[in-house]
């Protein structure tokens, strides 16, 4: 059994407050559920009880954490991954070689596991996670939610006392969210003591024992009433759009795309049209190939069949023209990076602005407060929270005013009230900026009534729902 103390902890980067006299005492072998806004302390929080920080931080560490009654600081990194086990809110930070066996089997052996078990370990793991056809294919063809499985599954084999996950659904499909937190509830009862952290509270009201909520760095036990409202979300099965497109004005058609990954059929040849200036939804399963599907329309994944742009074959555009009409929001936000903080990345972002007199300082200022950011711009963007960074992202590419912007999964590790932020700040500048929008998403709780109209991806077709227009 573990037992994990934290005793008035106080944590800053610089100058600015991250944590604020936290205590915390886990009951061992309890389920524990941190909730709270983007950016409020939650991944500062498990990344010092991991022991990350302050060491891989710079940041200034005050208070006492304990594990077992030795000061978690001084025990050395082997010892302290034998009783707890982190999972990373991007799973690519987390991963170090090519394939799942290799990733897990290179964690398995890092802590001496005896290798005639190593085997075993690794085929229980990825079968709890329903990853076992995916052992030898390369972690970078695997989709979000496929990587967050392959995360979890590397916990679940190190079978470390303590298991401290970070949003390890924000990219996962609802029904396979339900099956893993079951998982983790099935290791709690056998002896392991959870604390995740998570936005999306549906499905947790027979699993929690304690929940704590963590807001702009100060931690406290939820009272009866937040418990409540909490453990009262149900797994949400909303209706989206149910009438097809009017294609009177296409802005994207496929002829005969076919898609594959490493041999394997994601989309059979199908034909589509998709209309101008219209908010397009993107449902499906994880790995069914929504993301692969994004990485062809922007030229950067082969595909069969003809994609014409505006009425032009995109295979026959120059790519430096391609990127002026068509932009990607990627998955993981660290990927659009490319200065070191807040402001400087804005500047970037203003200088390849389609539509500048829209970015006026007033405007940035009211946008970024909007978001929460204002009092962040000297920040370095790679210290910003999850839900930080993906507001960042998605408003530098809103800046850059694309025809066409491409969405994947922005919503994910997103409190609601941030998701809702966004999704709002997304209408009024895509109308204003007269763009279309393709977006991703598994967050349907928050964009049911949001999209024009719904696509939905699965069994290698895709295709749009509703009737008649």
């Amino acid at each position: 059994m573990i037992d994990l103390v934290v005793d008035h902890v106080n944590f800053a980067y610089r100058d600015t407050p991250i944590l604020t006299d936290v205590s915390l005492q886990l009951t061992p072998g309890s389920f524990n559920l941190l909730v709270g806004p983007s950016g409020g302390g939650k991944s500062t929080l498990l990344k010092l009880l991991a022991g990350l920080y302050p060491t891989f931080s710079g940041g200034h560490l005050t208070g006492t954490l304990t594990l077992n009654g030795y000061d978690l600081g001084k025990i050395v990194p082997f010892q302290r991954v034998a009783h707890l086990a982190y999972l990373f809110q991007n799973p690519n930070r987390q991963f170090v070689m090519q394939t799942p066996f290799e990733e897990l089997r290179f964690s398995l052996e890092n802590v001496q596991i005896d290798p005639a078990d190593i085997p075993d370990r690794i085929e229980n793991a990825l079968a709890q996670v329903d990853m076992t056809a995916f052992a030898h294919q390369s972690l970078q063809t695997l989709s979000g939610g496929e990587q967050q499985k392959i995360a979890l599954a590397a916990i679940i084999a190190l079978d470390a006392d303590l298991w401290l996950l970070d949003e390890p659904f924000a990219n996962v499909d609802p029904s396979a969210r339900l099956h893993l937190i079951d998982v983790i509830k099935a290791a709690q009862k056998a002896g392991k003591t959870i604390l995740l952290a998570d936005h999306d509270w549906s499905g947790y009201r027979e699993v929690v024992d304690e929940i704590f909520v963590m807001t702009n760095g100060h931690l406290q036990q939820a009272d009866t009433t937040t418990r409540t409202g909490i453990l009262a979300q149900t797994p949400v099965t909303v209706p989206i759009k149910t009438l097809l497109p009017n294609t009177d004005h296409v802005i994207i058609d496929l002829h005969n795309v076919a898609l594959q990954n490493a041999h394997r059929p994601l989309l059979q040849p199908t034909a589509l049209d998709i209309p101008a200036q219209k908010r397009i939804l993107i449902t499906g399963p994880n790995g069914v190939g929504k993301s692969t599907l994004f990485s062809a329309l922007v030229k950067l994944y082969a595909y069969d069949g003809t994609i014409h742009l505006n009425g032009t074959d995109i295979a026959k555009r120059k790519l430096a023209q391609h990127v002026k009409d068509i932009a990607l929001v990627f998955q993981n936000a660290e990927q659009t990076f490319i200065a070191m903080t807040v402001q400087e990345e804005i500047t970037a972002a203003l200088t390849t602005a389609r539509y500048p007199a829209l970015w006026s300082p007033d405007r940035l200022d009211a946008v970024l407060t909007q978001l929460n950011l204002a009092h962040l711009r000297e920040h370095v963007v790679y210290q910003l929270s999850g839900g930080q960074q993906k507001k960042l992202q998605v408003l530098l590419m809103l800046m850059t005013g694309t025809p066409v912007l491409l969405f994947d999964e922005p919503l994910a590790g997103l409190d609601t009230a941030s998701q809702q932020t966004l999704l709002a700040l997304i209408a009024d500048i895509t109308v204003q900026q007269n763009q279309t929008v393709l977006m991703i998403s598994h967050q349907l709780q928050a964009v049911s009534a949001w999209f024009d109209y719904h696509l939905h991806f699965e069994d290698q077709q895709l295709h749009y729902v509703g009737g008649a227009t």
